[in-house]
């Protein structure tokens, strides 16, 4: 489950005051910039797994069986050599 993230978009130039509160924002001082607060304590969706990761892939219709690297391997000599 994805949690909602909240987020505020702030367009502005940064001045001085800016630059003073948030000092790693001064190399931007007289530029227009968008800046973007998340909310970092909100909950993200756990990482997956690669297990995990991997049992969610698309599921094979059936008679189709996966292809694997040696497969794509010889595919891609034969369409170099033409065969």
């Amino acid at each position: 489950m994805l949690a909602s993230m909240n987020a505020i978009r702030i367009d502005t130039t940064i001045d001085e005051a800016v630059a003073r509160a948030i000092p790693a924002l001064r190399p931007l001082l007289g530029r227009h910039v968008e800046l973007i607060a998340l909310d970092v304590a909100t909950p993200r969706a756990p990482a997956l797994t690669v297990d995990e990761f991997l049992a969610k892939r698309i599921k094979l219709p059936k008679g189709l069986t996966p292809v694997s690297l040696d497969d794509m391997e010889r595919a891609i000599e034969e369409g170099a050599l033409g065969t």
